[in-house]
């Protein structure tokens, strides 16, 4: 991942060192070009998957100078009806598990209309289209209000949370005197939720102090010291946890010292949300902080879910991509359905090409004709899925069959938004609105909501038990 000391500006000196184009750069990192082009010119963040792709593509100096040799290879963009193949529609036939993971999902949208409350409520800083606040929404809680910068994602948030209160956009602009006013107004609020962008944990060391993003977890704490939660719950990239400040402390340690400093427990679980029934390979590191006069420990719940391999566990077997979508009708490049959101993108032939006979869990890049494999990347771009294992994580490029294990693992396509949605764990009647890019951001940077909900009911089972 990209320090949060490496600015836009470095990196565009790193790269113009390598004689490297910003266009060529796009291609080698599979990160679109105008969002490196707007981060270079210090105009906004990189998401965290995202960053991670420059990063990983930066360190991997033969490929960056292979690249700046390269002769420039055309191909032009032609698109064609690609063929829906009788024997590959028969590889993409339903798994036993879809149905009952379809139940489990219809039980979460079920959960959060119902508006049944445990008589607990919950706040989310930094809410995203609102994946964590579905999680708990479905458990009991009763989501009083939130705060989200993106005004896309608010749009979102609020067509499936229309009761929950805007508490703020920006969290940088919510005063002193809103935030006093706002504990009146919501009254006793038992768990606060969210997770800072990574640049958003600036405590030591010598910063800019006029930037912004230094400030995010300060103003996650300002408000844990307004509404005093019996519970706070902090998600974010795993990576988190191996983070120094300039100083050299782990930024991990300046968290939990921070949160005692306001006075809470804390602790920190590296997590995997496959191991809570998410089809889905995805790391995370999770903060639980309880506070100090509840005498709570913090903890988070056993996992449900593991290797079937391990025949003396009483885990049950972790779900697959197949389990995930299998009952979706199956469509290739630029095919269509009667779901809105099972579209495919539809991708030049050249491209079909280079992956039609890539089997799964294979690049394009490994092919072993020159002329079958891209131009750039690297081992994990253009590369297929696996249909009965865990999906690789939904980064918000999972429209670009370029990007990160984002070809389906039959089909020659990218991932559509609905088997995106599905991977991830939102129920189909949750409402994405918007462009095809809001929703793609949206749900690329969502925790879970079968993670959050299975955290929600392990705060729910701690708190009503006192």
């Amino acid at each position: 991942m990209i320090s949060a000391e490496v600015s836009g500006a470095q990196i565009r000196l790193h790269r113009q060192q390598f004689g490297l184009s910003q266009a060529k750069f796009s291609e080698l990192t599979g990160v679109p070009q105008h969002l490196l082009s707007a981060y270079e010119l210090g105009k906004s963040d990189l998401p965290p998957d995202l960053a991670d792709m420059v990063a990983r593509a930066l360190a991997r100096t033969p490929d960056v100078k292979a690249l700046t040799q390269r002769a420039k290879r055309y191909e032009k963009h032609e698109y064609s009806t690609v063929p829906v193949l009788p024997s590959r529609v028969t590889l993409a036939r339903e798994t036993a598990a879809n149905a009952s993971y379809r139940s489990v999902l219809e039980n979460l949208a079920a959960g959060h209309v119902s508006k049944k409350t445990s008589g607990l409520s919950a706040v989310s800083l930094f809410a995203g289209c609102g994946g964590f606040s579905l999680g708990f929404s479905a458990a009991g809680f009763a989501v009083k209000g939130y705060v989200e910068i993106g005004d896309n994602l608010r749009r979102i948030y609020r067509a499936n949370f229309p009761s929950s209160i805007e508490l703020g956009t920006d969290i940088t602009g919510v005063t002193d005197a809103a935030l006093a006013q706002m504990a009146t107004t919501l009254g006793n609020v038992d768990v606060i939720v969210g997770g800072p962008p990574c640049q958003g944990f600036s405590l030591a060391g010598k910063r800019d102090v006029e930037d912004p993003r230094n400030a995010l977890f300060k103003h996650y704490l300002r408000f844990v010291d307004a509404l005093r939660p019996k519970v706070a719950f902090m998600e974010n990239v795993r990576v988190l946890t191996s983070m120094k400040s300039p100083d050299g402390a782990l930024v991990k340690d300046l968290i939990a010292r921070e949160f005692r400093q306001h006075g809470y427990r804390i602790e920190s679980f590296e997590v995997n949300a496959s191991s809570y029934g998410v089809p889905q390979h995805r790391e995370r590191v999770v903060f639980v902080a309880t506070r100090n006069d509840l005498n709570i420990r913090p903890s988070i719940p056993a996992a449900t879910h593991g290797a079937s391999s391990d025949l003396f566990s009483s885990l049950e077997p972790y779900r697959c991509f197949g389990d995930a979508s299998s009952d979706l009708p199956y469509i290739e490049s630029g095919g269509t359905s009667a779901d809105p959101l099972h579209v495919g993108v539809h991708h030049p032939d050249h491209v079909i090409k280079w992956l039609w006979d890539v089997p799964e869990g294979a690049s394009a890049h490994d092919n072993l004709e020159a002329s079958m494999r891209p131009p750039s990347g690297y081992n994990t771009t253009y590369k297929r899925q696996v249909w009965l294992a865990p999906a690789a994580t939904v980064q918000t490029t999972f429209g670009m069959i370029s990007g990160s294990n984002n070809v389906h693992p039959i089909a020659t396509r990218a991932l559509t938004i609905r088997e995106a949605t599905r991977v991830q764990s939102f129920p189909d009647e949750y409402q994405f609105i918007g462009s095809l890019g809001d929703m793609r951001t949206g749900i690329g940077n969502a925790v879970p909501p079968l993670l959050a909900n299975a955290l929600a009911l392990h705060a729910r089972e701690l708190l009503q038990s006192r």
